[in-house]
């Protein structure tokens, strides 16, 4: 390895990590403030009160039910607009993506009207529904890109040997698109699980709230005390930690799946 290669790993290197503690900075604080004053016992104060448990129920039921019906639709979707002709096609992709240029705080009130009017407020359904619609231009294009790079003689060989639409869907391109549907179900759960506006308008009721909404509760229910608040952020927080941990290697693959044929 030559002076050259050397300089530019050891500044590869440095980038990464400055990078990694301006990252994990916030984190450590956070830990640190948690222990303020009565050390752990912030945590067992926290996770001692009833409605914590009814927090982390609520936030997997949602994350669950809205993983579901995301990556149902998705699959379906992105192999439509991918391998199939039809009337339309070009014109409705452009207009699903053009969800992406709407952030939810300019469609709550619109939404928040909507969900009244179908008794969605404080019900979890009415959550999951408005979660799987600003979730869905983002997903279909991470899958459908993935399905354009599969080549189209896959399909015409199985249309050779006699299969239909649905079983060249199931039995040929599904197994393929796994890495894209992985990395799409792991931003699917992390969007969900963090998601805050929505949460704190459409569901009032605390029986209803999830994750994001236990500070606020907490700084109410526990006295404004800091360490317990900033020991129900940690709570809060290592879910998605642990769950982008273990599955970081899917994020690589299907961000990077289709890249290259």
């Amino acid at each position: 390895m030559n002076v050259e290669s050397k300089k530019s790993r050891w500044m590869i290197n440095l980038v990464l990590m400055l990078a990694s503690i301006v990252w994990l900075f916030p984190i450590f604080v956070m830990f640190k403030e948690s222990l303020r004053v009565n050390g752990f016992e912030n945590y067992i104060a926290t996770l001692q009160n009833p409605n914590f448990p009814t927090f982390v129920f609520n936030s997997f039921f949602v994350a669950f039910f809205m993983i579901i019906i995301s990556i149902t639709i998705l699959a379906f979707a992105a192999f439509a607009f991918s391998k199939l002709e039809f009337a339309g096609k070009r014109l409705l992709f452009n207009m699903i993506l053009a969800g992406l240029m709407l952030p939810v705080a300019s469609m709550i009130v619109p939404l928040f009207f909507t969900l009244r009017s179908f008794d969605g407020l404080n019900n979890h359904w009415g959550l999951i529904g408005a979660e799987v619609a600003f979730f869905l231009p983002f997903g279909l294009m991470l899958i459908k890109g993935y399905f354009d790079e599969l080549p189209n003689e896959l399909m015409e060989a199985a249309f050779i040997d006699g299969a239909t639409i649905l079983e060249v869907f199931f039995k040929v391109m599904l197994p393929l698109a796994k890495p894209a549907l992985a990395t799409a179900l792991i931003y699917a759960f992390l969007n969900s699980w963090n998601e805050y506006l929505m949460v704190l308008t459409f569901m009032t009721d605390p029986a209803y709230q999830t994750v994001t909404m236990a500070p606020s509760f907490f700084k109410d229910a526990l006295g404004g005390d800091p360490g317990k608040i900033y020991a129900s952020l940690v709570l809060i927080s290592l879910p998605t930690m642990v769950f982008y941990i273990f599955f970081q290697r899917f994020f690589q693959k299907g961000m990077t799946a289709g890249a290259v044929k």
